[in-house]
């Protein structure tokens, strides 16, 4: 594997070091297979086409970092809940694994690392992943994948249920859901390591104030808190990145506390804003609209915008430039290039 500079970038952005470029990363998993011409279904449990397709498209696009095509519904399945999967979109949960906190004690997760207790999430994420590292041309930081703990707990209780639960005064039983669900979701990031992963990639929506009041927020940090401490006790020089959509401001501050090497911002987010609120004490990445820009855009626009955000959030370091969410899976290639071109003319057309 060639070191091209990827993984230098990165650690320098982390560490607030000026550089002569901005790390991209373009947050795609599912895109890269729409961009190779192919369905979703064709990578889903395919993992050579799933790292060929994903490690190309991240070159292409000019990250730093890849993803494989997989699945974040995947896990769900091999516990047995109902979960369609299209033929070229994400899967589809369709139902919870318990009803309510009464049966919080009967939660039991299977193992990662157990073949037989987790065909699926073996085929789709950890063979992917494999793959994936082999195939790597260049020192790209290669990303697993999983659900944060209070948006595991979402799934498996029900979001609208679990929150109205906490409302009414069992806040002691949900919290213990979700720091039972901050096991799983660290078993989970620990087999991706094993298998390739070079960082920790966590997404948890659900504790964004868009879907949770400030009185939830120590649920919600306790349970981030708990998974990236138990991934860095086993795995210390493990980068954890995590991703919150909508709006976070209040919850910036916090992220720190929690082990968090970085958060990725959603666009509902001034990066001013945000990068006065996590000050030098946390990266950020983000933030630029994945809807108006990156899938709806044209490429000057999105230059003009990433330009915007690096000089807002990112011209002292301590920034990665990517979509504020996923890249949409009809967003046109050339429109993802030019945000990597932006890391990297930005520095070209200013000087400081």
């Amino acid at each position: 594997m060639k070191n091209a500079g990827h993984r230098e970038t990165i650690e320098a952005a982390l560490n607030f070091e000026k550089t002569d470029r901005t790390p991209v990363n373009n947050f795609a998993l599912v895109t890269a297979a729409r961009s190779a011409g192919i369905l979703v279904k064709d990578a889903r449990y395919t993992p050579d086409v799933s790292a060929k397709v994903s490690v190309d498209y991240a070159l292409k696009t000019k990250s730093d970092f890849v993803k494989p095509v997989v699945d974040s519904q995947i896990p769900f399945a091999d516990l047995g809940m109902d979960v369609e999967f299209p033929d070229d979109d994400y899967g589809r949960v369709r139902s919870t694994f318990i009803h309510d906190v009464s049966e919080i004690d009967e939660v039991a997760f299977f193992d990662p690392k157990n073949v037989s207790e987790c065909p699926k999430f073996d085929k789709c994420i950890l063979q992917s992943l494999a793959e994936t590292e082999k195939y790597l041309p260049e020192d790209l930081h290669v990303c697993g994948l999983s659900w944060g703990p209070i948006s595991t707990a979402g799934y498996i209780m029900g979001t609208e249920d679990m929150i109205f639960a906490a409302m009414v005064g069992e806040e002691e039983a949900v919290t213990k859901l979700v720091l039972k669900c901050a096991d799983f979701v660290a078993d989970q990031e620990k087999a991706q390591i094993d298998a390739g992963a070079s960082l920790m990639w966590m997404a948890d929506p659900t504790s964004s104030e868009d879907l949770i009041s400030p009185d939830m927020f120590p649920i919600a940090l306790a349970g981030i808190k708990s998974a990236i401490g138990s991934v860095k006790k086993d795995y210390s020089d493990t980068l954890a990145f995590l991703h919150v959509c909508g709006n976070t401001v209040d919850l910036i501050p916090h992220i720190a506390g929690t082990g968090a090497d970085c958060l990725s911002f959603d666009h509902a987010v001034d990066p001013a804003v945000a990068r006065q609120k996590a000050g030098k004490d946390l990266a950020l990445m983000g933030n630029i609209d994945p809807v108006k820009y990156i899938m709806s855009g044209t490429p000057d626009e999105i230059t003009r915008k990433c330009y915007d955000i690096i000089g807002a959030c990112g011209a002292e370091g301590g920034f990665i430039l990517a979509p504020g969410c996923e890249t949409p899976i009809s967003s046109p290639d050339e429109n993802v290039i030019a945000m990597g071109d932006a890391g990297i003319n930005y520095w070209k057309s200013n000087s400081f």
